[in-house]
């Protein structure tokens, strides 16, 4: 089947900050599986506007077990990415759909991105590759919403 191209492009994507350490676990004996859907993972991201070039800058972080002083064994992960993103002939589409490729689908392209590079990093490392869960992406919309009407 032939592909028909999205008119929102991710004209480029940079890898900004990664952090990963290996806590040592104290027990020899865990379900790996079982501690890595343990893990807290919290997702922040900034959205900027280049109103002159059109296009959208979207920096997104992500964290994985970096829960205060005592995170659990195996990984601490932290990633950040920059993204571009420019869709084409904005004015030819309906409103919602330019709101959900702007706001919906360049986050979901970024937690992508990020996720194969974390497991790329923790491939290597003595726990197996770390595989991000399914985001709801939604919900982390709705959260940054809150937390703007919260600043206000």
């Amino acid at each position: 089947m032939k592909a028909k191209f999205s008119p929102l492009q991710l004209l480029d994507f940079k890898l900004l900050e990664s952090h990963v350490e290996f806590v040592i676990p104290k027990e020899s004996e865990f379900d790996v599986k079982e501690l890595f859907q343990s893990y807290v993972v919290d997702i922040d991201f900034r959205r900027r506007e280049n109103e002159k070039t059109k296009e959208i800058l979207l920096f997104t972080t992500v964290e994985i077990n970096e829960d205060g002083d005592k995170p659990l064994p195996g990984y601490k992960i932290m990633v950040e990415g920059g993204g571009t993103f420019r869709i084409q002939n904005p004015e030819a589409l309906d409103e919602n759909l330019k709101n959900n490729l702007t706001q919906f689908s360049t986050l979901n392209m970024m937690i992508n991105n990020l996720r194969n590079i974390i497991y790329q990093i923790t491939n290597l490392g003595p726990m197996g590759g770390y595989l991000l869960p399914p985001i709801d992406i939604t919900q982390l919309l709705r959260d940054k919403a809150g937390e703007g009407k919260q600043e206000e």
